[in-house]
């Protein structure tokens, strides 16, 4: 997994944000208004991690996209009167990126070009999913 270095995204509104191609042209809607770190897979697909940006229950969205922008899946989870949560944020190996929040809490988010059907690994992360609870997942999240 490669950290993109040059991938920017553009508010369109309080709550989201439009990642553009290097053409201007809008390519995918994502939650979140900071961008903290995106990320390239070698399949093309993209994750991009983003922030609310709210001092009172900041929020982080993971969006895994597909090569070209449409979204597979979005994970979220907002904690209370917390804000900066994000402190580190890095990939480990090719299908997987460690985060690291204020607390010292660690997560790692790895991706499942397959996708799997496994709500209980969201719920005991206290994450949200786009896709619903017993939806097709490609984002597995796990404390390492």
């Amino acid at each position: 997994m490669e950290e993109l270095e040059g991938f920017s995204v553009y508010p369109v509104s309080e709550t989201e944000t439009y990642q553009r191609d290097a053409d201007g042209q809008r390519v995918a809607r994502l939650p979140g208004v900071v961008l903290e770190k995106a990320f390239r897979l070698k399949d093309g697909a993209l994750l991009v991690v983003t922030t609310d940006d709210c001092p009172f229950e900041e929020g982080f969205h993971i969006s895994l996209l597909r090569s070209d922008g449409s979204p597979l899946e979005t994970a979220c989870r907002a904690i209370p009167y917390c804000p900066g949560i994000i402190r580190n944020l890095f990939a480990i190996s090719d299908d997987a990126v460690k985060m690291v929040l204020h607390d010292g809490e660690a997560i790692v988010i790895a991706v499942r070009p397959e996708g799997t059907r496994s709500p209980l690994k969201f719920i005991q992360q206290r994450f949200i999913s786009n896709n619903g609870i017993f939806g097709r997942h490609y984002l597995e999240i796990s404390a390492p």
